[in-house]
């Protein structure tokens, strides 16, 4: 399995709380989605780049600020799944509270140290490749992964948005 169906290197879990995160003159907020001992996944609409350092500042359950830093991995952005933008984050600092806090899902949850991985980001989709279509866009070129249940939908690019079909 490999890290586009969802393969982490680290068992992860969900936990949604407000991450307020910063690089440069540019501070934006997010919504933590799952989080490991060494990594974050920030729904937000504001991502940076890929290999963009960030500092985090994530508001913990009992309202204490965890201050991280990281480095962007990954970035999503799409208009067809809105709701899956975000960016995940490998941390390079961790500090005390974060510690603490991530260490106690594994005390709390010892089923989740052997946890299968995170499932793929989009899991109502099918999983056999033979439901999906690739269409190129005629206005970009980019080639799109299409389910073959949501054609009739009218899909759109997921770079500039042109009806693919």
């Amino acid at each position: 399995m490999n890290r586009e169906r969802g393969y982490q290197r680290h068992p992860r879990f969900t936990k949604r709380l407000e991450v307020t995160f910063r690089s440069g003159e540019l501070t934006y907020r997010g919504i933590l989605s799952n989080l490991s001992m060494n990594g974050l996944f920030i729904k937000t609409n504001r991502g940076f780049a890929p290999d963009t350092t960030v500092d985090i500042e994530l508001v913990l359950p009992d309202n204490q600020i965890s201050r991280l830093k990281g480095v962007v991995r990954r970035t999503i952005k799409t208009v067809v799944y809105p709701t899956k933008n975000g960016m995940g984050v490998e941390l390079t600092q961790k500090d005390d509270q974060f510690l603490r806090f991530a260490e106690s899902f594994l005390r709390d949850h010892p089923s989740r140290k052997s946890a299968s991985p995170v499932p793929p980001p989009f899991p109502d989709e099918p999983s056999s490749p033979s439901d999906f279509q690739i269409l190129p866009c005629p206005g970009c070129g980019v080639k799109n992964k299409v389910s073959t249940e949501k054609l009739h939908l009218g899909p759109k690019c997921g770079k500039c948005g042109s009806p693919l079909l």
